[in-house]
């Protein structure tokens, strides 16, 4: 696993007999109790947890996109969700991404592709819709009208841009029309999988639902490609045209550098024992925030491929219930810088 600075992997391995030692060091001093063994155990090993996911995510970004990577972002997992901790964020971070391409292939009149190419280009710039022509205004005049009739001649069919799609190699040439029919396609198979799965039709439960799971996935990140399909067409014409473009807030943006070092950095307090319990109450948010995007709770559709068939308690409640443990126990005095601070600045000796 590439991190976003080089650790050789002896290092993680001599860090990781460090922590070993340590809680078997931190064991001794507290008379062998097998409760204190126990409690700083769950802290390390989720610690450890934290920091090499946050160390992951911050590589991903680091490195940016490639054929082999892809770079860290909370959305997917938003767009994915069911549960009320999705709708929110969605609300409060994403952009709907159905209702940003519905607007951005409205047309004003049903053309075929060929009447289109018979008129002028002063005509067709006239074709394209209000959405875009807002975004790609202010430029010089006879850039921008050609801008806009090149947006209208992909709307038309006339120009269509390439694409990728799943289990297609390489680039296909599409227009909307043909994107939009195969979102249709996809969404006319979920939503016949899930009225399956509501009647318990046939055998295989099980793989029904991680059938039903992986086209939902395909769905929302075919819907979300889309509209970053029309995001990277228009940046091209906003940048032919000399148009200034808009300047456009990203709070998912935010969001994805909050919980990048957020994450790394809970995993490192909890590994120090440094502020053990404030990184406590922080790694028990991001987890009852995860469960809430998508849990299994049996009324939802099924959420993303995962390990096992969880119902009502996955692997996200149990580790924010591990945490919990660890909060209400003074585990950073008993291995942690926990226990300096307390003795520096209140002379506390570590408890029994």
């Amino acid at each position: 696993m590439q991190l976003p600075f080089p650790i050789p992997m002896p290092v993680v391995y001599a860090g990781l007999a460090g922590v070993l030692l340590a809680l078997i060091v931190a064991t001794a001093q507290n008379k062998w109790q097998w409760r204190v063994f126990a409690l700083l155990a769950l802290r390390l090993a989720i610690g450890w947890h934290f920091t090499f996911e946050g160390l992951h995510k911050l590589n991903s970004t680091a490195v940016g996109p490639t054929e082999t990577n892809k770079p860290f972002t909370s959305a997917s997992y938003f767009n994915i969700g069911d549960g009320p901790g999705a709708e929110l964020a969605r609300k409060q971070f994403l952009g709907d991404s159905v209702e940003k391409y519905t607007q951005r292939t409205m047309k004003s009149r049903e053309l075929s592709t060929d009447e289109f190419l018979k008129l002028t280009t002063e005509q067709q710039s006239e074709l394209c819709p209000p959405a875009v022509t807002n975004l790609i205004s202010g430029g010089d005049a006879a850039k921008v009208v050609q801008a806009k009739a090149d947006y209208a001649a992909w709307l038309y069919g006339a120009a269509p841009r390439d694409a990728k799609f799943k289990d297609i190699s390489g680039d296909t040439p599409v227009s909307p029309e043909q994107w939009l029919d195969y979102i249709h396609q996809l969404e006319k198979e979920y939503q016949s999988r899930v009225e399956r799965r509501q009647l318990n039709l046939g055998k295989g439960e099980g793989l029904e639902v991680k059938r039903t799971a992986a086209i939902k996935t395909e769905l929302t990140a075919t819907r979300n490609d889309f509209a970053k399909a029309t995001d990277d067409f228009i940046a091209e014409l906003q940048k032919e045209a000399g148009a200034t473009p808009p300047t456009v807030d990203k709070p998912i943006e935010t969001l994805d550098l909050v919980a990048r070092w957020g994450i790394t950095a809970i995993g490192i307090g909890l590994l120090a024992g440094l502020f053990t319990r404030a990184c406590c109450v922080a790694g028990i948010g991001f987890l009852v925030m995860t469960y809430l995007s998508s849990p299994p709770w049996p009324w939802l559709p099924p959420g993303p491929p995962s390990e096992g068939n969880p119902l009502f308690i996955n692997k996200n409640l149990i580790e924010a219930f591990g945490l919990f443990v660890v909060l209400c126990h003074p585990t950073g005095r008993w291995l942690g810088l926990d226990a300096l601070i307390d003795y520096v600045l209140f002379g506390r000796k570590k408890p029994s």
